[in-house]
């Protein structure tokens, strides 16, 4: 008996904190992004992406410079900073040029064993590196590249709201962990071990 009341009481305190993360209270978005990555960073990745495809198409059937302005035009717009860097991680500034010296993040992302976007919050912004892989139409300007075929790599950094984590998605999740608490509570309260062992006595 003492275990079923241990048990219930643990099962009912689990369930007030998952009620209490329905509503609009820490941790928010990016408190958790190093354990669980929200809906509301995937859909700011796939954006990172669509910029990154334009970018080079832009690049490819128009004149380089255009693409710069592009990616300018776009980070006004959004309030966010786009970089371009090289395979050799530089800061390519405009179309031919390179500044500063090799980020270490940008390279360790271009030369991962499996090269990909690189995510991550600092502070209250939200950074992503996608490497540029070669296309068949990006050999005329650049026939080099590094040993992955990778031309380098566009940077973005911008504000994230963390409160956009309590939209549906949230909710969803910790109403799915109530209900499962809830049932198992009801379950909890219904057993009663002491019944059998009295029946088995009772005969």
């Amino acid at each position: 008996m003492k275990v079923k009341i241990i048990f219930s009481i643990l099962l009912a305190v689990l369930i007030l904190v998952s009620l209490s993360q329905i509503f609009s209270i820490p941790p928010y978005a990016g408190d958790i992004f190093p354990v669980y990555k929200s809906g509301y960073f995937k859909e700011l990745d796939r954006g990172f992406r669509v910029v990154t495809d334009s970018f080079i198409g832009i690049k490819s059937m128009a004149r380089p410079e255009y693409a710069w302005i592009f990616l300018s035009d776009v980070g006004i717009a959004n309030d966010m900073n786009i970089t371009v860097y090289d395979y050799n991680g530089y800061r390519v500034p405009a179309p031919g040029e390179k500044s500063g010296r090799p980020d270490r993040k940008v390279l360790a992302a271009i030369n991962a064993t499996r090269p990909a976007a690189v995510s991550g919050t600092d502070g209250g912004r939200y950074v992503s590196i996608v490497p540029v892989f070669a296309r068949g139409e990006c050999r005329f300007c650049h026939p080099g590249g590094n040993r992955r075929s990778i031309l380098g790599a566009l940077r973005f950094e911008r504000r994230f709201d963390a409160r956009v984590y309590y939209t549906s998605e949230r909710i969803l999740i910790f109403v799915c962990i109530t209900t499962v608490l809830g049932l198992l509570l009801y379950a909890l309260v219904r057993w009663d071990p002491g019944k059998n062992i009295k029946e088995l006595f009772d005969k």
